[in-house]
């Protein structure tokens, strides 16, 4: 997790205020008054969104900045903001979570620390309860670009993307009990500006 980067960036407060297009997409998947977690919450658009809607938020970030802007701005009973590591926190105790939100975080970490995320995210999710993922594929216009660190994660605009391969990354949350009930890869999903990037969309069910 490139912790400094994102620190800087969210102290500069010009990251989109509106909701993503995945937080609308998969409102419909989702029952008013379950428990939801993100995991890398950014400027907390997403989550404010989902906790607008009657979800019952806890949003998670390692930017003390970010975390501590959000607590002292936004008023909202569904939701809690806490300054913290997705691929560690305690938070994630076993079937604590009907949801767990993954927007644009899955590709900031490396592969080991994914094999230990997802172990924990299949053990946090309740009984039926949904992992939802967006992420960087390696289909990306910008996967290759820039230095080299590891397998496909490059460091390209002074911060590190470990682009996602789809089939290994279905191959993977159902070896660890997942029922894949929506996958797809595409852009169209996650246009910002001038860029339009084909992106990885994932909902596992446990």
């Amino acid at each position: 997790m490139d912790y400094k980067y994102w620190n800087e960036y969210y102290k500069k407060n010009i990251a989109p205020n509106e909701p993503s297009k995945f937080a609308k997409d998969i409102l419909k998947y989702l029952d008013s008054g379950k428990k939801l977690i993100e995991l890398g919450c950014g400027n907390g658009r997403d989550a404010m969104f989902l906790a607008n809607n009657n979800i019952s938020v806890v949003a998670i970030d390692q930017s003390e900045s970010s975390i501590n802007n959000l607590k002292q701005s936004v008023s909202n009973n569904n939701i809690e903001f806490v300054v913290d590591d997705f691929i560690k926190t305690k938070l994630l105790k076993r079937e604590s979570f009907d949801y767990i939100y993954s927007r644009f975080t899955l590709h900031s970490i490396s592969e080991e620390q994914e094999e230990k995320l997802l172990k924990r995210v299949y053990e946090g999710l309740k009984k039926d309860g949904l992992f939802l993922v967006e992420a960087r594929s390696i289909k990306d216009d910008i996967f290759g670009l820039g230095e080299k660190i590891a397998r496909n994660t490059y460091v390209y605009n002074n911060h590190s993307r470990r682009f996602i391969v789809l089939d290994e990354l279905v191959k993977k949350l159902t070896s660890y009990g997942f029922k894949i009930e929506f996958v797809n890869e595409s852009n169209n999903y996650a246009a910002y500006k001038d860029q339009n990037p084909i992106v990885i969309r994932v909902i596992a069910k446990k």
